[in-house]
């Protein structure tokens, strides 16, 4: 049974101006039409200088589970995932962003947002992730061990990154579906990811990952609302606010027991 916790928090420079998170994040779990478990966590990271970037993330967000939800309610596979499904959820993201901005008289950059998200079945897995912020999970047969699935996105110019308003989005995102059991899983967005992955390595930094899953696994089944508020003042602290004034977002899944 699938245990999680996740935090989306405001980064001091937001907070000193008044402005909203502009990261967003969920997780939820449904189960397939053999009853097996499937974890869908998503999380996305609004461009600073984008003035709806919140509505973009948390748009991309709603919108991931509610079409994974309804591709399995359709009695879809996590296999047929890897048939056209990113390249159409794109489209329909970019259309219903056209229509707000349309609405609202404003350009379709202002919503740009990136994109990190994972579908876990029993024995596979799809990964997707346009722009920054990164993914690090943990195989059954590697227990402890904790790799990263996918490295930040740099844009066409240093300090850049990719969204989900470009044009050329679904050209960009990285996909891969795998056979293999994943039991342990995290999304984080840019404003942890210089403090949780090895630059030098390109790897994930293990001692940060290995305390926080070693306390989620003898929790109970489902949302853990303990973990998140610990989550939550953890990346409000002082030794991550001092080391990052960015928006900052965490999701810990994990299906092991001890």
């Amino acid at each position: 049974m699938w245990k999680y916790g996740f935090s989306s928090i405001a980064g001091t420079s937001h907070a000193r101006l008044s402005l909203p998170v502009q990261d967003a994040c969920a997780v939820e779990v449904v189960n397939d039409t053999e009853g097996n478990e499937i974890l869908i966590a998503v999380a996305s990271d609004g461009a600073g200088s984008a003035a709806r970037s919140q509505l973009g993330s948390e748009l991309t967000c709603r919108l991931f589970v509610d079409e994974i939800k309804s591709h399995f309610a359709a009695s879809g596979t996590l296999a047929q995932l890897a048939d056209g499904f990113i390249e159409a959820w794109v489209d329909k993201f970019q259309r219903i962003v056209m229509g707000r901005s349309e609405e609202e008289q404003v350009a379709m950059p202002n919503f740009a947002c990136t994109l990190l998200a994972t579908v876990i079945g029993r024995e596979q897995v799809a990964y997707f992730q346009l722009g920054d912020g990164a993914i690090v999970a943990s195989h059954r047969d590697e227990q402890d061990r904790y790799h990263c699935v996918c490295w930040p996105q740099q844009g066409e110019y240093a300090n850049t990154t990719n969204f989900l308003t470009d044009v050329d989005a679904a050209d960009k995102i990285f996909r891969e579906l795998k056979p293999g059991v994943v039991d342990e899983v995290a999304l984080f967005t840019d404003g942890i990811q210089g403090l949780v992955l090895n630059y030098h390595a390109r790897s994930a930094h293990a001692p940060f990952f290995a305390p926080l899953f070693a306390w989620l696994r003898p929790r109970g089944s489902g949302y853990s609302q303990e973990l998140s508020d610990s989550l939550a003042a953890y990346l409000s602290s002082e030794k991550i606010n001092s080391r990052t004034d960015d928006d900052k977002t965490l999701i810990l899944a994990t299906r092991r027991q001890n």
